[in-house]
C-alpha cells in the first residue's frame, strides 16, 4: 500500500501518512505497474538525465522556432539576466485556469500545510512543472466580502466604528492575496505559513523603518520628476535590508524562496503604506486606486529583487560581495527605475493610471521571467544529482 500523496509504503491500517500527513487514500501496490507519483519521479528523473546529456528537456525549456515577435525577443532577454539561454514561454493560462475550477476544503488545507517537517518533499521530488494555484483568488474573495461587509456599515448604516475596519482590510486585500499566490509557486515547499506570515508583518514594518533611515541618509526633499528614482532607491534598499535578513540562511537556497520571502516584504511595505495614506486623506478613492495598482508595486519589486538575490547566493550563507554581484544589481537597478517612473509626476500627468497599467505589465514579465528560472534552477540541481547516483542504486 501506498499513500496517493507522497509514494510512501504504507503498514495498511493508517489513517493519516507519516511523511506528509495526507488522508490515507491508499493505492494497492502492484507488481506490474506504479502508481501515478512513481511516474512522475521516474520521468522527471529521466528527463533530468538526458538534460545532463544534452539528449532531453522539460516542457517549458523545448526550442522553439527562430521567427520571435517583440514580446517573445524582450522576453527571452530578460531571461539573458538570470543566466538562461532557452526560449521563454510565459503560460498565463495555467496562473489562472485552476481559479474557475471547483476545490475542496481538504485542498486549500493540504496548501496551508506546505512548509513543515512532514510536507517538505526532498529536492528530487520537487516539481519544475509550471504552477498552477489557485487559493490566492479565495484569500482574496475572503477579504472582498469582509472590505465589502465592513463599507456597508459604515456608508450605508453610518457606523463609523467600522471605519479603522475599512482602511486596514482595505489596504490588506490585494497585497496579501498576491503573497498567497507567491507561496503557492513556491515549488520546494520549504517556507511555512506561519513564516510567511511572520516576514509579512515584521518584515513589513521594519522595511518601512529602514527606508526612513536611507531618506534620512539621501537628504530626500520633494517630490519631482527626477527625486522619484531616490524615492525608488531609498524604499528598494530599505526592503532589500529586511528581505536579506530572512535570505540570509544556507536553507533558503532556491530562487523561488527569494521570490515568495521578497514579495512578503513588498506586501507588508504595501499593506502598511496604503493603510496610512487612506487614515491621512480619508478617502475612499484613494483605497481603491491603490488596490487596483497594488499588483504591479512593491509587491512585485520586493519579489524581483529578493529572487536575484537568492539567485547569486544559492545554497551559501549571504555575504557583502552578493549585493556587488552585477547579476542581481541590473534587477535591483530595474525596480528602482521602474519604481521612479511609477512615481513620476510628469507621466502621472499625462497618461494617468495608463502609465503605471504598462509598468505593471512589465514588472510581471520580469516577475514570471525569475519564476521560470526558478523552475530552471531546480530541474538543473535534480539533474546533477541523479548524475552523482551510482549505477544500479535504487531510484524510488
Amino acid at each position: 500500500m501506498f499513500c496517493a500523496n507522497c509514494g510512501t509504503q504504507l503498514a495498511g491500517d493508517e489513517k493519516f501518512c507519516a511523511a506528509c500527513g495526507h488522508q490515507v487514500t491508499a493505492l494497492p501496490q502492484q507488481s506490474t505497474q506504479q502508481t501515478a507519483y512513481q511516474q512522475q519521479v521516474m520521468y522527471q528523473q529521466m528527463m533530468a538525465q538526458q538534460m545532463m546529456q544534452g539528449q532531453g528537456y522539460p516542457p517549458y525549456m523545448w526550442p522553439r522556432p527562430q521567427s520571435k515577435g517583440k514580446l517573445a525577443t524582450f522576453i527571452d532577454n530578460v531571461n539573458r539576466m538570470t543566466g538562461g539561454t532557452e526560449h521563454v514561454e510565459l503560460k498565463m493560462n495555467d496562473l489562472v485556469e485552476s481559479v474557475f475550477r471547483q476545490h475542496t476544503k481538504q485542498e486549500a488545507e493540504e496548501i496551508f500545510i506546505y512548509g513543515t517537517a512532514a510536507t517538505t518533499p526532498p529536492e528530487r521530488y520537487i516539481s519544475t512543472a509550471w504552477p498552477h494555484p489557485w487559493l490566492y483568488s479565495r484569500v482574496f474573495l475572503v477579504l472582498a466580502i469582509t472590505m465589502a461587509c465592513l463599507l456597508f456599515m459604515t456608508e450605508t448604516l453610518g457606523n463609523k466604528l467600522a471605519a479603522p475596519g475599512v482602511i486596514f482590510i482595505g489596504a490588506l486585500a490585494v497585497p496579501f492575496s498576491a503573497l498567497i499566490f507567491f507561496f503557492e509557486v513556491n515549488a520546494p515547499r520549504n517556507i511555512s505559513i506561519f513564516e510567511t506570515t511572520q516576514v509579512f508583518f515584521i518584515g513589513g514594518v521594519m522595511s518601512l523603518v529602514m527606508t526612513m533611515f536611507v531618506y534620512g541618509f539621501i537628504g530626500f526633499d520633494k517630490l519631482s520628476n527626477t527625486s522619484t528614482f531616490l524615492v525608488g532607491f531609498a524604499e528598494e534598499v530599505g526592503k532589500l535590508i529586511v528581505t536579506a535578513y530572512f535570505l540570509r540562511g544556507v536553507e533558503k537556497k532556491y530562487i523561488l524562496n527569494g521570490l515568495l520571502i521578497g514579495a512578503a516584504v513588498g506586501a507588508g511595505f504595501a499593506v502598511f503604506e496604503t493603510a496610512g495614506y487612506i487614515a491621512k486623506t480619508n478617502s475612499l478613492g484613494v483605497l481603491y486606486l491603490r488596490a487596483a495598482l497594488a499588483l504591479g508595486g512593491h509587491v512585485a519589486w520586493g519579489s524581483l529583487t529578493g529572487a536575484a538575490l537568492a539567485m547569486v547566493k544559492g545554497a551559501e550563507p549571504l555575504r557583502a560581495d552578493h549585493f556587488l554581484d552585477f547579476r542581481f544589481l541590473k534587477f535591483l537597478l530595474v525596480c528602482i527605475v521602474l519604481h521612479g517612473l511609477w512615481d513620476m509626476p510628469l507621466l502621472s500627468h499625462i497618461l494617468p493610471l495608463l502609465t503605471q497599467i504598462g509598468l505593471m505589465v512589465l514588472v510581471w514579465i520580469f516577475v514570471l521571467v525569475m519564476l521560470h528560472a526558478g523552475l530552471r534552477q531546480i530541474s538543473t540541481q535534480q539533474a546533477q544529482a541523479q548524475q552523482t547516483v551510482p549505477q544500479g542504486s535504487a531510484s524510488i
